[in-house]
């Protein structure tokens, strides 16, 4: 009897392995409308108006109000209400949490980003360690810094309900959905 159990116990545990081959052997494409490789409103390479470099408003090197090491009221270590560490909820595994799937360019998680407010995300990485933070730009996008402060790229909106991810130079690191 007991080795019967066993029997089916072991064979349940295989198809349940079978059937989740066919989703893990699968990858999330991009749409085209949602990828700055070939819809160039969404990449700041070809459009200005969203990219930094070209558009001072919105680069936190110029405009000092986006900047947390000028404006505190977006700086964690001084709004205690943005830190994960003084705001549980901002925690994603301590409470239910809305935002953001962060993919790199294979489609693979590399984190989440936790809403604090409309104006504000934590970054975790797939620990979930956290790692950083995305403060709005005031045009439809976001600023990305390091947990110290350091600009290190922005969000530009992928025309849908996500963001897509550049480096300051304007290089496509991934997105979020």
């Amino acid at each position: 009897m007991l080795n019967s159990v066993r029997y089916i116990l072991v064979l349940l545990a295989l198809l349940c392995l079978f059937r989740a081959l066919p989703a893990l052997s699968q990858t999330i494409s991009v749409p085209t409308a949602r990828d700055p490789k070939y819809n160039f409103a969404i990449n700041p390479k070809y459009n200005s108006r969203i990219n930094p470099r070209y558009n001072t408003s919105i680069d936190p090197k110029y405009n000092t109000s986006l900047d947390p090491r000028y404006n505190t009221s977006i700086d964690p270590k001084y709004n205690t209400s943005l830190d994960p560490t003084y705001n549980s909820s901002l925690d994603p595994t301590r409470s239910r949490w809305s935002g953001y799937y962060v993919f790199d360019l294979d489609a693979d998680v590399s984190g989440v980003a936790v809403r604090a407010n409309d104006k504000f995300f934590v970054l975790y990485d797939t620990r979930p360690k956290w790692t950083g933070y995305f403060v709005s730009n005031g045009k439809n996008g976001f600023n990305w810094f390091t947990k110290e402060g350091e600009w290190i790229g922005y969000l530009v909106h992928n025309s849908e309900r996500g963001f897509n991810l550049f480096s300051p130079d304007g290089n496509w690191l991934g997105f979020l959905n």
